[in-house]
Formats: structure tokens, sequence, C-alpha cells
């Protein structure tokens, strides 16, 4: 019996991981796909994905993965579809997460994140990825069939999110402002610092010369 089961790990930090145990015992002539459902607040990074290959599986993505933009500036509020092709099938996979900052609140510190369990199974047919358009409208249509594994489709997994104060918006502001400050007055005062070292060595020369 082919089971897929997964768990949070490191998940109270910014960067959790989604650990995968996968039971198979029997194989079929088709593609090993492993699918995660991810929300708007989480992503992964395409290129850490890239060069995970040979342990995770080659990745697809679908969605949104800027790395950079907070939660409130996404464009694709659908979040992203992660594919992980197998060329073996493994027994334990692990997906590295980061999450976006929250857009800040005055209510709360947290905000509770819920990831659908990741589910498995066989795609047959010459298709990058498998046929899921009509369950989940990020991924383009796909001419194949996928059979799917064991697994509960109402399990979920949950972590929490920091979630900054409106009211200390002022001091990140001013804190920003204030370090952009003191470093724009080192770089400059190590400037001057330079040139006058340069000139007093240069009158040096030639006072040498002279001589």
């Amino acid at each position: 019996m082919a089971q897929v089961r997964s768990t949070l790990r490191q998940a109270n930090s910014l960067h959790p991981k989604i650990v995968t145990t996968l039971h198979i015992n029997d194989t079929k002539d088709c593609y090993f796909d492993v699918i995660y459902v991810l929300p708007p607040s989480v992503f992964v990074d395409p290129y850490q994905l890239q060069d995970l290959t040979p342990l995770i599986g080659t990745p697809t993505i679908f969605g949104e993965h800027d790395l950079e933009l907070p939660l409130e500036k996404i464009k694709e509020t659908r979040g992203s579809i992660v594919i992980l092709r197998q060329s073996k099938i493994p027994t334990v996979l692990e997906l590295p997460l980061h999450l976006r900052y929250q857009q800040p609140s005055i209510e709360t510190t947290e905000q509770t994140i819920t990831i659908p369990a990741p589910f498995a199974g066989w795609t047959c047919g010459q298709s990058q990825w498998p046929p899921l358009s009509d369950q989940f409208s990020l991924v383009p249509p796909a001419a194949s069939t996928f059979t799917y594994l064991d697994h509960d489709p109402t399990a979920s997994l949950t972590l929490s999110v920091p979630v900054g104060k409106i009211q200390d918006g002022w001091m990140v502001s001013w804190g920003t402002v204030s370090i952009v400050l003191v470093c724009t007055l080192w770089v400059a005062q190590s400037i001057m610092t330079s040139i006058q070292k340069r000139k007093r060595t240069e009158a040096k020369g030639k006072r040498r010369k002279s001589e």
C-alpha cells in the first residue's frame, strides 16, 4: 500500500521545511510527482530548488515566487504550486520554504498560516507536469493522466508568522533613515581620509625628489 505523510520542521522559524515521508510498494512505468500547494504567505526559492535537484527531484513552479516582495505587494494572490518530479522514488523529501513578511497589524503579533499537506502520484504521459488544471487554476492543462497515492486530503500543516505592529512603523522608518545617514557619513569620511592620505604620500614623494 502506498502512503504519503508530511510534517513541518522548524515550524517557528522564517525558513521552515515540509518533510514528506513516502511509503511505496509498487511502481509504474510513469513519472512520479510530488505536489505542494502553497498559500501566498509561503514561497520557495527557485534557484535553491534547482541546486537541490539531486536530492528533491526536478522542480516546476507555477504562481508567485518573487523572493523580495512582502505579502501585500504580491501580484498572484492564489499562491503557488510546486511539483517535484522524481527520477528515482525517495523515502523522505525535504522542501525548504520561506515566509513572506506580513502586513503590519494593530491587533495581533502573529498570523497563523495553514498549508495543505502535499500529495503524490503517477503521471502517465509525456507532459512535464500532472493534469491538475481542473483542481488548481494555476496549473496549465496537460495531456496525461494522474493516479493519486493514498493521502489524507483533510490534513494540513500549521505554522505561525510574526506580524509587525502598525504603531511601531515610525520607529522602523526613522531607524532606517538613521542607518542610511550614518553609513553615508562613514563612506564619505572614509573617502576623505583616503584622499588626505594620498595627498600626504604624494607630497612626501615630491619633497624627496626635490632633495
